[in-house]
C-alpha cells in the first residue's frame, strides 16, 4: 500500500508541474509538445505527431483538436490520400512556439521533488 501512496505524490508533483505550465503559457503540455513536434514549420500527418508526442491516436486526435481551436494549426487534406489529414502551423501557432521557448522550465525543481519520493 506504501508503493500507492508514492505514486500518488508523484502524480501529485507532475500535476503541479502541469498546471504551472498550463497558467504561464496558456495551453497545456501535451498541446505544447505537439506545437513543438510542428516547430520546424514542415506539415505533419496526424501520424507523424503520434510518433513524435508519444500518446495514443484518440489521445493526439482531442489535442489537435483543440490546439486548432485555439487557431495555432490548421487542417488540410492530404493530397494524394484524401483520408489523411495534414496539419499545418499558422502564424499564431509559430508565435505561441516562440513565447513558450522564452519561457524557463524549472525541471530541476520538478527532479528534486520526484528525487525526494523514494520508491
Amino acid at each position: 500500500m506504501e508503493e500507492i501512496c508514492k505514486l500518488k505524490d508523484i502524480y501529485k508533483s507532475l500535476y503541479n508541474f502541469e498546471k504551472e505550465f498550463a497558467e504561464k503559457n496558456g495551453i497545456t503540455i501535451n498541446e505544447g509538445m505537439v506545437l513543438c513536434c510542428m516547430k520546424d514549420g514542415k506539415p505533419k500527418s496526424a501520424n507523424e505527431l503520434c510518433g513524435f508526442v508519444g500518446l495514443s491516436n484518440s489521445r493526439v486526435s482531442r489535442i489537435i483538436n483543440t490546439v486548432e481551436t485555439k487557431g495555432y494549426i490548421i487542417r488540410e487534406m492530404g493530397a494524394v490520400d484524401k483520408r489523411q489529414m495534414i496539419f499545418t502551423l499558422t502564424e499564431a501557432g509559430s508565435q505561441k512556439i516562440k513565447e513558450m521557448m522564452k519561457q524557463e522550465l524549472n525541471l530541476s525543481e520538478l527532479v528534486k521533488e520526484l528525487t525526494k519520493i523514494t520508491i
